[in-house]
């Protein structure tokens, strides 16, 4: 089962090998969590969403003129797959007006930023969820509170 995901947060270094990180959360839910991805990448879907028209096609201008071209429609992306701290995705592809789909791996960033650029729905395997949230519960208890000195 697969839970739909929406791109909450992105959060940039200005130190291109410094690892960017985006917060995906569940759409009418409360989960969510963090995915690193590269500068690049994060740059992409920091214009994308900012609705900024670069001069020449960039990467993923040209993967969108090539669905186009042969009457592909991306439909949604998926996260899928979580092993060795990373992230496994699919491109669902589908060919106007047929219902046969075509997954097409690919990794989670670059289908984020494509989804980015049209509205795609974004979503996550629910094992994949409950594995990072379940993480990220853990290190919250693992963390002592803050002391009060820590307050100022």
């Amino acid at each position: 089962m697969f839970v739909e995901m929406e791109l909450a947060e992105i959060q940039m270094s200005e130190v291109i090998n410094h690892h960017q990180i985006i917060i995906l959360s569940e759409k009418g839910g409360t989960r969510a969590f963090p995915v690193f991805i590269g500068f690049y990448e994060a740059s992409a879907m920091e214009l994308s969403i900012k609705k900024y028209q670069t001069p020449r096609p960039m990467t993923h201008d040209l993967i969108f003129n090539i669905l186009d071209a042969f009457h592909l429609d991306l439909v949604r992306v998926l996260i899928d797959d979580l092993r060795n701290d990373t992230f496994f995705g699919k491109l669902v592809i589908r060919k106007d007006g047929e219902e046969d789909e075509s997954l097409i791996d690919t990794r989670p960033s670059d289908a984020i930023v494509l989804a980015s650029k049209r509205g795609i729905p974004i979503f996550v395997e629910e094992d994949v969820l409950n594995q990072v949230t379940r993480a990220a519960d853990q290190e919250d208890e693992n963390q002592e509170p803050p002391s009060p000195e820590d307050a100022f």
